[in-house]
């Protein structure tokens, strides 16, 4: 029985070598290393959520509610936080590969956003705008995922 050799389509590109060095385009290549943008990723990302759930849990008045409801509450703002935590550990394998700075930021920032909305929810005041918060960095890493070269290279097929 013989082998058969996957499609063309399928087969990496091998890039001349001269092409290596130069950039390419806008989305060209970030010379620096993935570990320091991963770093930067969960620095970033722990930094953001620990300063707006201290300023939360100071600055607010706890709610006056039931604490059967405060507890529901609680469990749901830890599944959007399951939630956020998928969506940063998928950042955070994307981050393991060549990446552009500009477009590497776009993701931190967007999950930053995501925790961000999950501390001030702990809180349980403004659940509406912290809902709404929550949501858009997660839209956000929607649209800078389009904007990835990595994530959204499909080539048309010629007929």
């Amino acid at each position: 029985m013989g082998r058969l050799s996957p499609p063309v389509d399928l087969l990496p590109l091998e890039p001349a070598a001269e092409a290596l060095d130069e950039p390419r385009g806008p989305a060209a290549v970030a010379a620096e290393p993935a570990p320091s943008l991963r770093l930067a990723l969960m620095v970033s990302v722990a930094l953001t959520a620990a300063v707006v759930l201290v300023l939360t849990l100071s600055l607010v008045p706890a709610p006056l509610i039931a604490p059967e409801l405060s507890r529901l509450l609680h469990g749901m703002v830890l599944i959007k936080g399951l939630i956020g935590l998928a969506g940063g550990a998928l950042v955070f394998w994307r981050l393991g590969r060549p990446i552009a700075r500009p477009l590497a930021t776009r993701y931190i920032a967007s999950l930053c956003l995501s925790a961000a909305a999950v501390a001030w929810l702990w809180g349980l005041q403004f659940i509406l705008l912290g809902g709404a918060l929550f949501y858009a960095g997660l839209i956000g890493l929607f649209l800078v995922a389009r904007q990835d070269p990595l994530l959204s290279d499909v080539r048309r097929r010629q007929p």
